[in-house]
């Protein structure tokens, strides 16, 4: 009785997220690899010749981005220790548009020209894709449904699990082997279940860490198992903000620098000086993954420091959390955790397929059976 409910379960789930999870799985491929496909469209955007002389300064490169599009408001700035790699400028949308991201619209900069590069190519692309893969592009209301599709995602990787469990665990045969030479039912319940079960841990960690987006419950309850506190999300606000001056910027550049020699990256959000205070995360050169982030908390007015934070010193649960967007991709793994990634979320179309296939068959097959009993029972 329960395999039958479990089967019927696993099917009717299956039937009514397929479509969607793989559009999510599709675009979730190309969002694995989407950083290097941007450097691999743009090198010369994202490899930029070798400066030479005095690293430029953050305030004279927020003081060049506001030049450069005075019309738009400078909202966040990530500085690059690297001397080839392009900074980061994000500025404020338009009236009345809003793209896919909080922080506004990403252009890149060459720090040591002054110049605001060209729009990197498929930036809008994957822009879009990744509006595809978190609300299939239909805002809060496709957010539910891929939550649901995910949850969905979840029950039938653990309901396929317990319904192809061999009698004979220790035959590895049975788990692993696809009989290509048999019957097409056969073959597909074959690849159905045995690429099923490879990629089965894949899935609950792309399912687990995908719901930390989901839904705010989800998130919330993690992050007080985690000890950290729980804070309401901020609500966008419209019109003009209080942005830090030259001033300020110097002299909480000049902090951060007396304080770290090491960084990578270093982002500092210039559009918000209500609280006189200013958080810079950091990413150090040789941090695990890139979301390692320490943070310095600044008085905007002096430049002391309030608050110092390293990744490495929070508790185990904080620095998971912390990496759930990696563990999510893959690049908490490195290149083989984006690889297998890629290829899980790639075999999410062919599960679909796979489905409807053995599903539409089941039915063909039931039909004769179905007409030979009512037959059967028409009186004479």
């Amino acid at each position: 009785m329960l395999r039958r409910v479990l089967f019927r379960l696993h099917w009717l789930i299956g039937l009514s997220a397929s479509v969607v999870l793989a559009v999510v799985g599709i675009s979730g491929a190309l969002m694995a690899c989407d950083e290097e496909l941007l450097r691999w469209l743009n090198p010369s955007v994202f490899n930029l010749p070798a400066r030479t002389g005095p690293a430029p300064t953050l305030p004279q490169v927020a003081a060049q981005a506001r030049a450069a599009m005075p019309e738009r408001p400078v909202t966040f700035i990530t500085a690059a220790s690297g001397p080839t790699e392009p900074w980061r400028i994000w500025y404020a949308w338009p009236p009345g548009k809003r793209g896919g991201s909080s922080r506004g619209e990403l252009r890149y900069f060459d720090p040591t020209t002054g110049t605001l590069l060209p729009e990197a190519r498929g930036q809008r692309f994957f822009a879009t894709v990744k509006l595809l893969h978190r609300t299939l592009l239909a805002d809060e209301i496709g957010k539910q449904i891929v939550g649901a599709s995910t949850i969905a995602l979840v029950v039938m990787a653990l309901s396929g699990l317990y319904l192809r469990w061999p009698r004979r665990v220790t035959n590895w045969r049975s788990w692993l082997i696809i009989r290509w030479s048999r019957s097409g039912r056969i073959r597909w319940w074959d690849v159905h279940t045995v690429i099923g079960t490879l990629v089965l841990p894949l899935y609950l960690l792309a399912a687990l860490s995908g719901l930390y987006w989901a839904y705010d419950w989800y998130r919330e309850g993690l992050q007080h198992m985690a000890g950290m506190p729980v804070t309401a999300k901020p609500m966008p606000t419209e019109g003009p903000r209080n942005s830090l001056d030259n001033a300020a910027l110097e002299r909480t550049w000049n902090a951060f620098l007396a304080k770290t020699s090491n960084y990578a990256s270093a982002t500092l959000r210039i559009d918000d000086a209500r609280t006189g205070k200013v958080d810079i995360n950091w990413l150090p050169l040789n941090a695990p993954h890139d979301r390692a982030f320490n943070r310095l908390t600044l008085d905007a007015a002096t430049g002391a420091v309030l608050r110092q934070e390293s990744f490495t010193d929070k508790p185990p649960m904080q620095r998971l959390l912390a990496g759930m967007l990696p563990l999510h991709n893959g690049r908490y793994f490195g290149p083989v955790g984006i690889v297998l990634v890629l290829i899980g979320a790639l075999m999410l179309p062919v599960f679909a397929i796979t489905g409807w296939w053995l599903y539409l068959d089941r039915r063909k097959r039931a039909q004769p059976q179905r007409k030979h009993a009512s037959s059967a029972t028409r009186p004479c």
